[in-house]
């Protein structure tokens, strides 16, 4: 684009077309705008003039942006971004911050990433809020439409989703399968191998996300397969459910040092060939410049440090 047209582009539009990427809905982003509906309207039509694109289309959940508008999604966050440090050169007062940030994970994550760091978080942010849900119930489709802005999530090796372009990834730390089983459980008394593991029955903890963990898709190229008594949504319940049973819980070494010292349970090693679980961290390129985003990032990042210290030296 020539300068000249550059100087007739309204920044507002553009501020409009982020509010609307946002929110997803022309009523909130009026809201949000301080403006009518039918101004944001209006502003959508020049919009979409400007672009020579729909930008949206209606549906009975609101607004679904094109794929030209996801597109153009992180380059308009950069540019507003830098704009916005352009007119505001003042360093960033986290303990002035006045937002909300949205978190998704695995129960395990809230356990020991988000216990690690809320204080910090009350202490040095105390005008940032966390809304927070269980990975099972939102995740990754929503951290694309602008619904969250972090999600952990928990794979074996090789089990990645498929993330786009507009997403990153960071591990965050790896941890190895070990078993669990009751105190008085008839494993105990005998060998422990695969045969033994294979012979007896299963609790597991289902990902609706990801679907069948590898290790069972391994087990399944060999011709073996578990016995999955039961699937439960939770590890706290396959804990619970593990010890008043003679079920197996195959879970990672961290939650199980966890579970050791709050039920009456044993550990076992994994007798069958495994990869480890590597715990991820995910969010979308339109946070990538916003200061609050990225120390709540490195909040997350040093918990997890902890742990893979904690493995370590275990």
């Amino acid at each position: 684009m020539e300068s000249s047209q550059l100087s007739r582009v309204n920044i507002n539009l553009l501020v409009t077309l982020q509010v609307l990427l946002k929110e997803r809905n022309a009523s909130a982003a009026a809201n949000q705008l301080n403006l009518s509906q039918s101004s944001v309207s209006k502003n959508l039509a020049q919009l979409r003039h400007l672009f020579n694109d729909p930008l949206f289309h209606r549906s009975a959940r609101g607004l679904i942006p094109t794929a030209y508008a996801l597109a153009l999604e992180p380059k308009l966050t950069s540019a507003l971004a830098a704009m916005q440090q352009l007119f505001s050169p003042d360093e960033f007062d986290l303990s002035s911050y006045q937002g909300c940030i949205r978190l998704s994970m695995q129960e395990s994550a809230f356990e020991f990433i988000a216990g690690a760091f809320i204080s910090k978080v009350l202490s040095k942010a105390p005008g940032m809020k966390l809304n927070t849900w269980f990975k099972d119930n939102i995740s990754l489709e929503q951290l694309n439409q602008g619904q969250l802005d972090f999600v952990i999530l928990p794979h074996d090796i090789g089990q990645t989703p498929n993330l786009g372009n507009l997403l990153n990834i960071r591990e965050l730390y790896r941890d190895d399968l070990v078993c669990l089983v009751q105190e008085n459980h008839p494993a105990l008394s005998k060998p422990w191998d695969q045969d033994a593991y294979l012979s007896c029955r299963h609790i597991h903890v289902r990902d609706n996300e990801l679907g069948q963990p590898i290790f069972d898709k391994n087990l399944a190229k060999q011709g073996l397969q578990r016995d999955i008594a039961i699937n439960v949504p939770d590890f706290n319940t396959a804990g619970s459910l593990c010890s008043r049973s003679d079920l197996v819980f195959t879970t990672s070494s961290t939650w199980a040092r966890f579970a050791l010292s709050h039920k009456p349970l044993r550990q076992l090693p994994m007798p069958c060939p495994s990869l480890p679980v590597v715990y991820s961290l995910i969010w979308h390129q339109r946070s990538d410049l916003d200061p609050a985003h990225l120390w709540l990032k490195n909040q997350i990042i040093q918990a997890a440090d902890s742990i893979n210290n904690q493995n370590k030296s275990a």
